[in-house]
């Protein structure tokens, strides 16, 4: 996993503020790790038991780490491609080639973008919940992912 695009093209000063809160972060998360820790092996300790102190620190980890690795996972997964229904269209990839080699500018591939997705449309159920073409995330949006 590297750098997003989007990252690159900030300024310095940006950019470097940017590391200094995700390192932040990332010590805001370890100590909060670390006291779930401390606070299972005290509980432990008040009971009398080390066996209740480690299972109290386990349980207390889950519950904080299962719904944040879930928020990754899903936020970190691929998008997917563009679709009819369940199938790729494959126009739309072709149309996406020819605007990234250059043979078309923003304004054509937007007015040819949109007579595609409108060809879909014809077909019932081709786009979901009643979405009209256009809306939503733009191609051009898409790339700069």
């Amino acid at each position: 996993m590297g750098v997003p695009a989007w990252f690159r093209t900030l300024p310095t000063w940006a950019a470097v503020l940017s590391g200094l809160l995700a390192v932040l972060v990332a010590m805001t998360a370890l100590s909060m790790v670390l006291g779930i820790v401390f606070a299972g092996i005290a509980i432990g300790v008040e009971v009398g038991s080390l066996a209740v102190g480690i299972v109290a620190a386990l349980l207390g980890l889950t519950i904080v780490l299962v719904p944040v690795v879930a928020a990754v996972l899903v936020l970190s997964s691929d998008d997917e491609p563009d679709t009819v229904g369940d199938e790729p269209i494959p126009e739309v990839d072709s149309l996406r080639e020819r605007y990234l080699n250059g043979d078309l500018d923003e304004e054509a591939f937007e007015r040819r973008l949109d007579e595609l997705l409108a060809d879909a449309d014809d077909e019932p159920g081709s786009l979901p919940s009643g979405e009209r073409p256009g809306e939503g995330r733009s191609l051009l949006e898409e790339h700069d992912r």
